[in-house]
């Protein structure tokens, strides 16, 4: 029965799973297109201003991102917190993947410019990996009514589309991907491509948020996280600013070890400084292009750093509205200093301190 049991563990992932999970977002777009299917994208969005809210991995954005839906004229792209209704619909929001993962709008940005993309391999690459990105996001699988949004965006990046009944050439990329046909990446000059992508997201907001008249739209990680030139983002939402949410590296360690976040390294307490000092390389607090966050301060110095938010996004104090409501410092302060409820680990704690007295700045 052990043998059977081991048999059967090794198909699983590449068969069952693999048939269940299958990309049908050619055949989709193919339905759509025979019944007539087109889109004409917004050149104009009903948002006023943009902010992405970006931390550094377990480092407390979303203590902003609750903030800032506490204020009249913010509307909030992101998780919602855990403690509001459960009966609320938010149309699978969550992190904004579409722009900062592989697949993604920067990601084609850079295959386009890239003499690269003449090679058939990796602009058949390019290609799919947005058909993946985009076919199992939250967009496109919780609302059908933004799915024509993927494909006209799919049919202006594609200059060719070899169709095919086998499988040619996918074992480069995946050899169990259902994606069958081959693709050659349009190449377009970058101030084109900038526009067609910022069409496409006016669309996209536009279409989530109807009732939205004017504000600033509240996105969660929208671009790369460790990314930090700011001008490189301008051209996709223009005048968009941002927040960058640290924390004192201890208390990440702290939760990398007791929820054993796999995308956090954290095996060794050598592999976890690596990536910390990775993720800072180029961050500056006093960095005028974004706005640095500590959560420690937001939540002991809560008046003082909710009026420098509040400055830097032109907030007013009386749209502040319902304030506590969604960040209460008496809950989130109970996240500060959570290193020293773990003795066990004082070893470890102790050189990540000695290591980057910088990053472990709580007293």
């Amino acid at each position: 029965m052990g043998k059977i049991r081991e048999f059967i563990k090794k198909l699983t992932p590449h068969g069952i799973i693999m048939r269940r999970n299958t990309n049908t977002f050619l055949q989709d777009y193919d339905r759509w297109k025979a019944a007539g299917g087109s889109i004409t994208f917004d050149k104009t969005c009903r948002f006023d201003s943009y902010v992405t809210i970006d931390g550094f991995g377990s480092s407390g954005s979303s203590a902003v991102m609750d903030l800032l839906r506490e204020y009249d004229g913010c509307t909030v792209w992101a998780t919602k917190p855990s403690f509001t209704d459960v009966g609320e619909d938010v149309g699978g929001l969550g992190e904004m993947d579409l722009m900062r993962l592989h697949g993604g709008l920067l990601y084609l940005e850079k295959m386009m410019e890239d003499d690269a993309t003449v090679n058939v391999f990796w602009s058949d690459a390019a290609v799919k990996a947005f058909i993946s990105l985009a076919f199992y996001s939250d967009q496109y699988k919780f609302q059908p009514e933004l799915r024509p949004l993927f494909y006209g965006f799919f049919e202006r990046i594609v200059d060719q589309r070899l169709t095919s009944d086998q499988l040619l050439m996918g074992a480069y990329l995946n050899p169990f991907s259902s994606l069958k046909d081959m693709f050659y990446l349009k190449r377009m000059p970058k101030s084109e491509y900038q526009q067609l992508c910022r069409e496409f997201l006016y669309t996209l907001f536009n279409r989530l948020f109807p009732n939205a008249k004017g504000g600033c739209l509240v996105l969660d990680h929208i671009f790369d996280d460790c990314g930090l030139d700011m001008q490189r983002f301008q051209p996709y939402l223009p005048g968009v600013k941002r927040i960058k949410v640290r924390r004192d590296i201890r208390g990440v360690y702290i939760d990398a070890v007791k929820n054993n976040h796999r995308w956090l390294a954290h095996d060794t307490t050598e592999d976890f400084l690596r990536w910390e000092r990775f993720s800072y390389r180029d961050h500056s607090d006093d960095n005028p292009t974004y706005h640095t966050v500590k959560f420690e301060e937001l939540v002991s110095n809560y008046d003082y750093e909710v009026s420098r938010i509040e400055a830097y996004l032109d907030l007013k104090p009386e749209q502040h509205t319902r304030k506590g409501t969604m960040l209460k410092p008496e809950i989130s302060c109970k996240n500060i200093r959570i290193w020293e409820r773990y003795p066990q680990l004082a070893k470890e704690l102790e050189e990540i301190r000695n290591a980057e007295p910088e990053l472990c700045y709580v007293k």
